[in-house]
């Protein structure tokens, strides 16, 4: 642990997990700390089995193969990852940084990259009666299993991209979805809004705007919700066995604030050019983050990746230099029907073809 990292990256879902990888093809050894046993972030822990439509290049693939493919590209260039290890705090010794983890463990590098994402958030509550008591009693926040849902009467809450998203998904899983949000705009996409709205005509899910959870009702595990109107006071009573909040979530920004960085209003890190926080050396990017124009997409997630990595070579080296050589691949890898040995680049084989 005496040993001083060129970069760390705090996290090792998405963000991280492609900034290790870009790092690494820039010459960098990279070291990712993982709060939990296993990478992938909140694509594998919250949402295994969300269908994920906006990754270019894949027309469609689940939040768990997402995680696996990615946690794969970046294994290439052979990052060191620690696992179950979250920071507490972070300080300069002698123009080192020295992260120090809940564990005891203390691990130093030249430059930081903060890619923490929701493993620092919780979801935003809704206070109404019941909400804490049938939480995992039939209330959740997240999606980790679809066919739970198989045959039961869902309640969705909420108007952005992950209701619209688990209302298409569970509607032809469930034997009926409801959707209700509090009122008539939409933090979602336009298309996705449009397309509910079409399923609502058709017939195909329920919709109800603007309407709020009023109370939970049931023995151990609910059984019915009474939502209400928040404009009329209008009450309807559905027959309900699961109850899915999607509000979004909130960061617990204490560790941030430990570390010096400077929040905005939603505990969200502020970023500058090219990732950079308001502490020199330490960079950002990610959920975590927020600038003009940010969107909370994961293809920008990528391209803050690929800056980020730039921006930390630019730290540790000069603009221009760079760490080691270009990276050309990994040590084998399949060009066409050739499959080529980077240990010795005059070892080329021709690879069957399939015909």
């Amino acid at each position: 642990m005496d040993k001083i990292h060129d970069v760390i990256i705090i996290g090792g879902g998405p963000a991280g997990l492609m900034a290790g990888f870009y790092c690494g093809t820039a010459g960098m050894k990279p070291m990712i700390l993982e709060s939990l046993d296993f990478l992938g972030g909140q694509s594998a822990a919250l949402y295994p089995e969300k269908p994920v439509y906006d990754v270019p290049g894949i027309v469609e693939c689940t939040g768990q193969q997402l995680a696996d493919a990615l946690t794969e590209q970046a294994m290439q260039i052979e990052p060191i990852v620690e696992y179950n290890q979250s920071v507490d705090e972070i300080k300069q010794v002698d123009g080192i940084w020295n992260l120090i983890c809940k564990s005891g463990k203390v691990y130093k590098s030249k430059a930081v990259v903060v890619a923490i994402g929701k493993g620092a958030f919780s979801p935003i509550k809704l206070g109404f009666p019941g909400e804490d008591e049938y939480f995992g009693n039939g209330l959740t926040y997240t999606v980790k299993h679809i066919n739970e849902y198989k045959g039961q009467e869902v309640l969705i809450v909420g108007g952005g991209d992950s209701a619209m998203d688990w209302t298409c998904t569970l509607k032809n899983v469930a034997k009926s979805v409801t959707l209700i949000h509090r009122r008539d705009g939409f933090k979602a996409h336009i298309g996705a809004v449009n397309q509910i709205k079409a399923m609502s005509q058709a017939g195909e899910i329920k919709m109800l705007i603007p309407y709020e959870i009023k109370k939970i009702e049931g023995k151990s595990k609910i059984e019915k919700v009474t939502v209400f109107n928040n404009q009329t006071n209008e009450e309807t009573t559905l027959s309900v066995q699961s109850i899915i909040i999607c509000a979004g979530f909130k960061p617990t920004s204490d560790s941030l604030k430990k570390w010096g960085l400077d929040l905005n209003e939603k505990g969200l890190i502020k970023t500058h050019e090219l990732c950079k926080t308001n502490i020199p050396g330490i960079f950002a990017i990610g959920d975590a983050t927020e600038y003009p124009g940010k969107r909370h997409l994961i293809v920008m997630e990528f391209g803050e990746a690929a800056s980020v990595a730039g921006a930390v070579s630019t730290h540790i080296y000069g603009k221009g230099k760079g760490g080691a050589e270009w990276w050309s691949g990994p040590k084998k890898k399949k060009t066409d029907n050739i499959e080529v040995n980077n240990n010795n680049s005059t070892n080329v084989k021709p690879v069957p073809v399939k015909q």
